[in-house]
């Protein structure tokens, strides 16, 4: 298994017909132009492949990035704005080490996602020890503040909870976001959870504090 930047060199339709055989596989409900959209609507936006190895598409991380002001200073956020993994390689530790390699790439203060998915949390969250700001939970206002500025958490609450999110519920499981994090989601709900990566050389350390 590997995982590689996605670059013009290779074969775009190939690449959407394989992610969408690895959504029905997840059983993610999605369209083809719903994946094509995903993976290439914006051009800024950064693709990870993760690559069998049988050199087959196995899944795919798309990330964005984002400066965000706080009081004098930019904030750089890399969002995770969407992430499937085929269900065979499900449970391997592998979403994680898709954020750590675009994490790797641009070196930001932040990594974030809004999500139902439990699995997709507990990666985040693991991927740097744990290091989880009070969001899910109770979020201080300069920190609400700077996230509203990005268009996924434009509407985020104080619970770091986005309401009416998706046009429909996504994953069948919400009472796992209820039962780690004491926040009840609607179905069309996502909750926002938001790190920040401890590395020597990063600009922002322990800047909105712990929990």
């Amino acid at each position: 298994m590997k995982i590689i930047d996605y670059d013009k060199s290779l074969d775009k339709k190939g690449i959407v017909d394989e992610a969408y055989v690895v959504c029905n596989n997840a059983n993610f409900p999605v369209t083809y132009q719903d994946v094509y959209d995903h993976l290439f609507g914006d051009e800024e936006a950064i693709l990870k492949l993760l690559i069998s190895n049988d050199h087959r598409l196995a899944g795919f991380g798309v990330f964005e990035n984002y400066d965000l002001m706080m009081e004098d200073d930019v904030i750089t956020m890399l969002y995770l704005s969407g992430m499937v993994i085929d269900p065979k390689y499900q449970g391997k530790n592998i979403s994680r080490e898709i954020i750590k390699s675009a994490y790797r790439d641009l070196r930001c203060d932040l990594i974030s996602l809004r999500t139902q998915n439990i699995a997709m949390v507990k990666s985040l969250i693991r991927a740097y020890n744990d290091n989880l700001f009070e969001m899910p939970g109770k979020v201080n206002d300069e920190l609400l503040e700077c996230l509203k500025q990005a268009e996924p958490f434009r509407d985020i609450d104080d619970r770091g909870v986005i309401r009416d999110c998706y046009a429909n519920q996504l994953y069948n499981n919400l009472d796992a976001i209820q039962d780690g994090f004491g926040i009840k989601l609607q179905e069309c709900d996502a909750l926002g959870v938001v790190i920040e990566p401890r590395y020597a050389k990063q600009k922002v350390l322990s800047r909105f504090g712990r929990c």
